[in-house]
């Protein structure tokens, strides 16, 4: 019996210094790693503060992905961005009341030398200008301009409705096609009808690309770009516009 309860005995106290052993071995090798893990995050959270860290002999160039490379390239300028004003901050912290005045961009606008041009209106060169002017019967309203809408050879359908809804803006507009007619017999049946201008809408790939407006009898004659046409029914709130409403320019 005595001596089964010393082998016993003997055993557990074996155990219990096994396990006191793997305790302080843990412990160890707990502190290390614990550390560790607070180096990390010190090293993360200095990360997150100052931006993406780069190692001291980096270069964008190296980086050979081009979106890559660019987007680094954004990132780094955007650091120094940051930095510059971070220093101009300090700076104007530091000086307080003494700090210089904020720049002003110099432009075209706040550069320009104030000059107030008047003219005399009984000048005779305004009067004669005044009174050869070719345009003057139209600002005066005492004639109506009477304009003719045409298009280009075999119009497509989106032309032919661009052309019919200009109509309804312009007033006293009417809408003709050409029907494979040049333009040099198609002014003069304008001029003897009475028509003072000529509006010619042109189109490339069945899509209205530009409008030829010209003045009868003698000009001038203007050209025009026509882009992003949008008819009535693409426009938002469509439905309010109808064929009976009458628009003006």
């Amino acid at each position: 019996m005595d001596c089964t309860d010393s082998t016993s005995s003997g055993h557990v106290s074996k155990k219990k210094s096994k396990t006191k052993k793997l305790k302080r071995t843990m412990k160890a090798v707990k502190a290390p790693v614990e550390e560790m893990d607070q180096a990390e995050c010190e090293v993360k959270e200095e990360k997150s503060a100052s931006g993406p860290c780069f190692p001291p002999t980096f270069s964008v160039s190296e980086i050979k992905n081009k979106q890559r490379r660019h987007t680094m390239f954004l990132k780094l300028k955007e650091e120094k961005r940051k930095k510059r004003m971070e220093l101009k901050k300090k700076e104007r912290k530091a000086l307080g009341d003494k700090a210089p005045p904020k720049e002003v961009p110099k432009t075209i606008e706040n550069q320009r030398i104030y000059d107030e041009t008047t003219v005399n209106p009984e000048d005779e060169e305004v009067a004669f200008d005044e009174g050869t002017d070719e345009f003057s019967a139209y600002f005066n309203r005492l004639t109506n301009p009477k304009v003719l809408i045409t298009t280009s050879d075999r119009p497509r359908g989106r032309t032919v409705r661009f052309c019919d809804q200009l109509a309804t803006v312009i007033p006293h507009a009417y809408v003709y096609y050409r029907r494979g007619l040049a333009l040099k017999k198609v002014i003069p049946q304008c001029i003897s009808r009475g028509f003072t201008y000529l509006m010619v809408i042109n189109e490339d790939r069945k899509v209205p690309n530009g409008m030829v407006l010209c003045h009868l009898p003698d000009g001038p004659t203007a050209h025009f770009k026509v882009s992003s046409v949008r008819l009535r029914k693409e426009m938002k709130r469509h439905e309010m516009d109808s064929s009976r409403r009458k628009f003006h320019l």
